[in-house]
C-alpha cells in the first residue's frame, strides 16, 4: 500500500549531485521514497537504512548518500522505475557476504584471491600456465584468530558448498570403521560439489606417523586413507581446507605438492580487523557513542578475535553490569584491556612464517 500523506524528505529542486536535482517526489512505499529527477531518472531513498552501516555495492548501483535536515540517507538512482527489486537491494545493501564481512587482514584475503579463488574460477587460463588448481589449503597460526570463520567466508565468496567436520565426527568403536567414514565423507562432498570440506583441528586427523606409537598404529589406516582421498579430491570439484594451530604435527606426506598445496598463515587481527572486531563486539550492547575506537585498535596489537570479543568486550559488558552502569564505555574497556594478557604473540612478519612451521 503506498504511503501519500506524509511530507517528503527531500523538497524540489534539492541537489542531489551538481548536476541532478529532484524534480518531485512520486511514490512512497515500505520505507523507501521514490523521486522523479531532472535528468528523467529516478532516485529510491532507503529512510530506515543507517548508511555508516551498508555495505559498498557501488559496483553494482549509482548510489548516493544524502544529508538534509542533520539526517543521512543513502538511496540509488535508477534509469526506469525499479519498484519490484526494491526488497532485494535493500537486503543486499545491509547484508555483506563473503569476504565483505572480514574487516582488515588485506594479505591475507589477497594471498587467498590469488591462490585459490582465482584458479578455481578460471581454471583454463590457469591451466594454460602450467599452473595446477589448488587440491587442498592449510590455514595455521595462533589459536583465537579466526581460521574458521575465513574458511566458511571463502565458501561465501566461491558459493561452493560448505561442509565442516571435526576429528571427533569421524570417531567409532570400531577401530575400521573410521577409515570408512573418512571415504564416504569426501563422496558425498564430491555428490554436492563444488564443495569445500573442512577440517578443523585437522593435526588429530592426520598427525604425523613418526610419532605413533605401536597402540596407535590403526591411524595409519586412517591416514592413508585421507591421502588416497585427497589426491583427486580437486579432479571432483572439491576443495580441501584444514586449520590447525600446530602445522608441525601434521603427517608430512598431506604438506606435499598435489596434496595440501598451499600453507597459509593467519596471523592475529590487524588495526582495521581490530576496530571493526570492538564495534562488532559492541554493536547490540548499550554503549558510549564517544568511545574512540582508533585508540582502542591501537592498544590491541598482538590480541586474537577471541581475545576481543570473548574476553574484553564481554568482561566489559559483565563490568558495566556489576556496576550498574547505564553504559559501557571508554575506561571500562582500557581496564579489561590492561587486565588480559592476550593469547598469542605480536603478528609475525611474512618472513617469520617458515620459522613458525619448523
Amino acid at each position: 500500500m503506498n504511503e501519500m500523506v506524509t511530507k517528503p524528505i527531500l523538497f524540489n529542486g534539492f541537489e542531489v549531485r551538481s548536476d541532478l536535482t529532484v524534480k518531485n517526489r512520486i511514490d512512497r512505499m515500505f520505507f523507501t521514497e521514490i523521486y522523479e529527477l531532472s535528468d528523467g531518472a529516478y532516485l529510491y531513498l532507503f529512510l530506515n537504512l543507517n548508511p555508516n552501516e551498508t555495505v559498498d555495492r557501488k559496483e553494482k548501483y549509482n548510489v548516493v548518500r544524502i544529508k538534509n535536515e542533520q539526517e543521512s540517507y543513502i538511496g540509488i538512482i535508477a534509469k526506469k522505475r525499479i519498484d519490484e527489486r526494491i526488497s532485494n537491494i535493500r537486503e543486499d545493501l545491509v547484508n555483506a557476504r563473503g569476504f565483505e564481512c572480514i574487516a582488515g587482514m588485506d594479505a591475507l584475503k589477497n594471498q587467498l584471491i590469488a591462490d585459490v579463488i582465482n584458479p578455481l574460477r578460471d581454471p583454463e587460463r590457469f591451466k594454460k600456465f602450467k599452473v595446477s588448481i589448488p587440491n587442498g589449503i592449510i590455514l595455521f597460526g595462533p589459536p583465537g584468530c579466526g581460521k574458521t570463520f575465513i574458511i566458511r567466508k571463502l565458501a561465501e565468496e566461491l558459493q561452493y558448498n560448505f561442509f565442516e567436520v571435526k576429528h571427533s565426527d569421524l570417531a567409532t568403536p570400531y577401530i575400521h570403521e573410521s577409515v570408512n567414514n573418512i571415504g564416504k565423507l569426501f563422496e558425498m562432498a564430491k555428490q554436492n560439489a563444488p564443495a569445500i570440506l573442512f577440517f578443523d583441528e585437522i593435526s588429530g586427523l592426520i598427525p604425523n606417523r613418526a610419532n605413533l606409537s605401536y597402540a596407535s598404529s590403526y591411524k595409519e589406516e586412517e591416514i592413508d586413507e585421507f591421502l588416497m582421498q585427497l589426491n583427486d579430491a580437486a579432479d571432483n570439484r572439491v576443495l580441501v581446507v584444514g586449520a590447525t594451530n600446530y602445522i608441525d604435527r601434521i603427517d608430512p606426506a598431506a604438506l606435499r605438492p598435489g596434496r595440501f598445496d598451499k600453507k597459509i598463515y593467519v596471523s592475529p587481527p590487524d588495526l582495521e580487523a581490530r576496530r571493526a572486531l570492538f564495534k562488532i563486539g559492541l554493536s547490540n550492547r548499550p554503549y558510549d557513542k564517544h568511545i574512540d575506537f582508533d585508540h582502542l585498535a591501537e592498544i590491541t596489537e598482538g590480541f586474537t578475535c577471541a581475545d576481543i570479543i570473548e574476553d574484553v568486550v564481554e568482561s566489559s559488558a559483565r563490568a558495566a553490569a556489576n556496576l550498574g552502569k547505564e553504559l559501557i564505555d571508554q575506561k571500562l574497556i582500557e581496564n579489561e584491556i590492561a587486565r588480559i594478557t592476550p593469547r598469542a604473540s605480536p603478528a609475525k612478519k611474512d618472513g617469520d612464517v617458515e620459522d613458525y612451521i619448523h
